[in-house]
């Protein structure tokens, strides 16, 4: 059984954030089952490397390719981690200055990972207060003013 420690928390983060495959299969299982929390169209259970990693190319194109998630503070219990995060975002075309959640995601969360022999088999992800809702602000595939956009 491999030691869950920051460090390795952190990589696994990174590699996943490349959407490198070969980097990310390093930290994730291929059998690897995430939950993305929410009322859109990527939530919901993502089951295998590749869907993970097609999600993760899902966020940083409807971010224009910036989706940040920084690592606030990681607990290890075991086999098991629980990180704080903070995510953001702001969409390609958002008038300058934009502090609506349709253009805007800022958010604070937890995630929650299983490990098995060095390698995450599951996550859990979810926001804290009015995060969930800009979340799925933020997915929606109109904007503010209920007119449809491109997701």
């Amino acid at each position: 059984m491999t030691d869950v420690t920051p460090e390795l928390v952190e990589k696994a983060y990174l590699a996943l954030i490349s959407c490198d495959r070969a980097e990310a299969a390093q930290y994730w299982s291929e059998d690897v089952r995430f939950s993305v929390p929410g009322r859109h169209l990527q939530a919901g259970w993502h089951v295998g490397l590749d869907a993970l990693l097609s999600f993760r190319r899902a966020l940083t194109a409807a971010a224009g390719g910036n989706f940040e998630v920084e690592l606030v503070t990681s607990m290890i219990s075991g086999n098991e981690n629980m990180d704080v995060v903070r995510v953001h975002a702001v969409r390609p075309g958002a008038p300058e200055g934009s502090t609506s959640p349709y253009d805007v995601l800022d958010a604070r969360g937890v995630q929650v990972f299983r490990w098995e022999d060095g390698l995450i088999v599951e996550g859990h992800a979810g926001f804290f207060g009015d995060g969930a809702t800009n979340y799925d602000q933020w997915w929606s595939p109109l904007d503010g003013a209920g007119e449809r956009r491109y997701v």
